[in-house]
């Protein structure tokens, strides 16, 4: 199967530190660790490979850490792109909306109506990877259209598609050093002084020190449909790291949709497990607390009673983590999902 994997992004942008985008990488990187040279990036995605300038990619989203320098270079057909699209040459177009042109939908349908000119519908996907659930559905009627933040008002005319990581970042907890990590995400001033990783390597180290790390849904803490999927989540769980995801109760059916949503509320039922937060938690009433804002300033952000956590359920509870994280997250899992998904979609429509 050949991919023309076709990213709708300004050359601008392509060039900049702003070229990152997770849902698009993340699906770029399964597509060709499963695919390989058959998966052509049209314009190349210089930070997805191994050749990416380090000090370059420091400044892009993330830092640069968990999916980008990640793919070997290796040789790819971007000859005459062209007149391949109009022979027809490729078995699907993929194109990924980046995230500079989100709801910009006169631009994305004039891409996409100038596809339908020499391209059967059923073989052109749209990628949107907007953290808000709002579609186009006159767009999405058009193509196969898979969508990171799906609701259930979109999911008669969209496919729900989530991030996931490289398998190869994927490590063996440490010695536990850490009741909860030291990271807490939010943007409440004492939360962003803990954002102290510069380097991937002491970032990941003290997920794998760490029994529990805090998790929540990103953006804003008004709107529930929306900003859920964030690579924090994976990069938790690929450290051997069980996520303390604080709001996961509220989280939408068809979003983050191959999470293990179960796993995280068991983990927030466990004895003995006391989040630091400014209203009393109390999880054999209810588990959920809200966003990372309820957690306590860094000092106060919780503890174990090791005298009631049984240690034997958080160790059996952590590998179930594990192997569905093997299992089910990885980029290359998503992708053989993807692709199952596009290949019967192509036949039934």
């Amino acid at each position: 199967m050949k991919i023309l994997y076709l990213p709708l992004i300004p050359g601008q942008v392509l060039q900049s530190e702003a070229v990152g985008d997770y849902q698009a990488d993340t699906l770029f990187h399964g597509l060709r660790s499963v695919l390989g040279a058959d998966v052509i990036d049209a314009v190349h995605l210089w930070h997805m490979y191994n050749t990416a300038d380090q000090e370059r990619l420091k400044k892009t989203w993330g830092k640069g850490f968990t999916v980008y320098s990640t793919l070997p270079e290796i040789e790819i057909d971007r000859d005459d792109i062209d007149n391949k699209v109009k022979n027809q040459y490729y078995d699907f177009i993929v194109i990924p909306i980046h995230h500079t042109l989100n709801g910009r939908w006169y631009e994305i349908a004039s891409v996409v109506n100038g596809m339908l000119n020499v391209y059967p519908q059923e073989k052109i996907v749209l990628i949107d990877g907007w953290d808000r659930p709002q579609i186009s559905k006159p767009i999405a009627r058009k193509v196969q259209y898979f969508k990171r933040e799906l609701s259930d008002e979109f999911s008669d005319v969209a496919y729900p598609l989530s991030f996931s990581l490289p398998k190869e970042k994927i490590r063996n907890p440490l010695e536990r050093e850490h009741d909860f990590s030291p990271m807490i995400p939010s943007s409440l001033p004492e939360h962003q002084a803990t954002y102290i990783y510069t380097e991937e390597d002491p970032y990941y180290t003290q997920y794998q020190k760490s029994y529990f790390a805090f998790t929540s849904k990103k953006g804003r803490e008004d709107v529930i449909s929306e900003s859920w999927d964030t690579m924090r989540h994976y990069e938790i769980l690929a450290n051997g790291c069980v996520p303390f995801f604080t709001n996961i109760e509220r989280c939408p059916v068809n979003t983050l949709f191959k999470f293990p949503k179960d796993l995280c509320v068991r983990a927030k039922k466990l004895k003995g497990v006391y989040p630091g937060t400014k209203q009393a938690y109390n999880p054999e009433v209810d588990t959920y607390i809200g966003t990372c804002k309820e957690i306590l300033e860094p000092e106060n952000r919780g503890h174990i009673n090791f005298g009631e956590f049984d240690i034997d359920e958080y160790n059996e509870l952590n590998q179930e983590f594990i192997e569905y994280t093997k299992n089910n997250l990885t980029t290359e899992s998503m992708a053989q999902y993807f692709l199952d998904k596009i290949q019967e979609n192509a036949k039934n429509r």
